[in-house]
């Protein structure tokens, strides 16, 4: 019986050990399970694009916002994807969602998920396909001197913080965009960057940026880059009816003058 005891006593302990000595491979990760359609869209052209675009504006834009430009959702014009920009990766990415994230699945068809895909893709180009007409040193010179563009907008470390940054504008947007943004500037604007201005008790008006809001307070970036808080008791009035602070350069560059400052914003490409 002893005997028969130890035997009992020492299976027991392998069992134990068993899952140590040899553990058990881990579960498949639930994304790598997943596979797309096809590797490549089938339905990449620009009519699907188009279609993709309603889709996008119905399933994404809340968070992604309108134009991919980012929010509560992760900015879609830089080409850069957390799991992958390839048409398939981008499928899995829409079609299941990001587990322990915001970002759920998307209830569409496969076509139309690849139509989504189209469209996602094409914000990341930004068209930058195209080449600009003008003269991209004569451009920096604008963009510096008439322009006033650097008070606003930074390169690199060099410039404002009331405006996006530009350093990698190149990258991500085409001349076409580029020359929009420039003589119609509230046609795509971020909404961290629309302007707001306030009227104190003492009738001081202060423009700028709107960082954060509640109801008691208001804190915004002003037109001189310093951050300024207000307590809503002590302002007349807030506004917010003028949503750029930029001014159209449309009647300010000549059209020499804006051509140039295109070609430049379009060599702005540094690695991302």
């Amino acid at each position: 019986m002893t005997g028969m005891g130890t035997l009992l006593k020492v299976s027991c302990c392998l069992l134990v050990l068993l899952p140590t000595l040899w553990p058990q491979r881990p579960a498949l990760d639930a994304r790598q399970a997943r596979v797309a359609p096809a590797e490549k869209n089938p339905f990449d052209t620009q009519q699907d694009a188009e279609v993709g675009n309603r889709l996008f504006q119905t399933h994404c834009s809340y968070c992604h916002g309108a134009y991919g430009e980012g929010g509560r959702g992760r900015d879609l014009t830089t080409g850069q994807y957390r799991f992958g920009g390839s048409d398939a990766e981008l499928f899995i990415t829409i079609r299941y969602g990001i587990e322990g994230s915001e970002m759920g699945s998307v209830r569409a068809t496969n076509d139309d998920i690849w139509r989504v895909v189209a469209f996602v893709k094409r914000l990341g180009r930004g068209n930058v396909e195209d080449t600009a007409s003008g003269n991209a040193e004569a451009g920096r010179v604008v963009y510096e001197t008439k322009g006033g563009c650097k008070a606003c907008h930074v390169i690199g470390s060099d410039g404002g913080n009331l405006g996006p940054e530009l350093t990698h504008i190149g990258r991500r947007r085409g001349p076409k965009f580029l020359e929009e943004s420039l003589v119609k500037p509230e046609a795509d604007l971020p909404v961290n960057y629309r302007g707001i201005r306030v009227v104190t008790s003492s009738g001081e008006t202060v423009a700028g940026v709107r960082l954060n809001e509640d109801d008691i307070s208001i804190q915004l970036r002003d037109t001189r880059d310093n951050l300024r808080s207000f307590l809503k008791d002590n302002l007349k009035e807030i506004r917010r009816d003028d949503p750029s602070l930029m001014p159209a350069y449309g009647s300010i560059l000549t059209r020499k003058e804006l051509e140039d400052l295109i070609a430049y914003l379009s060599s702005l490409r540094e690695p991302l």
